[in-house]
């Protein structure tokens, strides 16, 4: 099993966002995360992205317990292991599609591999067109197809988006969820989509709700 929560919780002072979360993740599954504001879906995903740690209870990531882990090894695990898409592309400005696109792979030496990776993803989210430009030559949706590739460079096994179509039009937002699909099955990495979308949700396999801070 790729993602293991075992009787998870997470407070914040005397608020309990989480009371017990019990959720397995296969590797290459994808799953949509549903659920009103405040019922703690981005306190799941920080979670799952070794951003936090619980309360109580274990998070497990490819048989590692997240909680033994010391913060060097936690920010190599995101690093490698993890992609991040969210709803804001938060790409940079200054820096072309491309350059965007290959911004995880610096914290380790430069591979020409690297460039061959961002250009096949580049132009698996059709946007083999858009290497140079700018995202300030973009549209909104291109520029969260960029922020997929971006999550993907580094060949994760978990790719993590976090409201991912929230600033898109309908057909946009349509395109999106199901690249991400397709970028799943062909990649073999396991997927959460955390949305307040039903639309988007109902595109996935599988589909839970946080509420009242279970996973039903």
């Amino acid at each position: 099993m790729l993602v293991e929560f075992t009787h998870v919780a997470k407070s914040y002072g005397p608020v309990a966002v989480l009371t017990d979360i019990n959720f397995q993740l296969a590797a290459g599954a994808a799953v949509a995360i549903v659920g009103p504001s405040g019922s703690g879906k981005s306190t799941l995903l920080n979670l799952l992205g070794a951003l936090d740690q619980p309360t109580r209870g274990t998070v497990r990531l490819a048989d590692r317990d997240l909680g033994q882990l010391a913060e060097n090894e936690l920010a190599d695990l995101r690093n490698r292991q993890i992609g991040f898409i969210f709803q804001l592309h938060h790409l940079l400005p200054q820096c072309t599609v491309l350059e965007n696109v290959l911004v995880p792979t610096l914290t380790r030496p430069a591979q020409p591999a690297n460039r061959d990776r961002a250009i096949e993803l580049l132009t698996r989210v059709g946007l083999q067109h858009r290497l140079e430009h700018r995202p300030g030559q973009l549209s909104g949706g291109e520029c969260q197809r960029v922020a997929v590739a971006r999550a993907l460079i580094n060949r994760p096994q978990l790719l993590l988006a976090d409201e991912p179509t929230g600033s898109l039009d309908h057909a946009n937002a349509t395109g999106l969820g199901q690249l991400l699909l397709e970028l799943n099955r062909a990649e073999g990495v396991a997927l959460v989509v955390v949305t307040h979308s039903l639309e988007l949700a109902r595109q996935l396999p599988r589909v839970l709700e946080l509420k009242d801070g279970i996973l039903h």
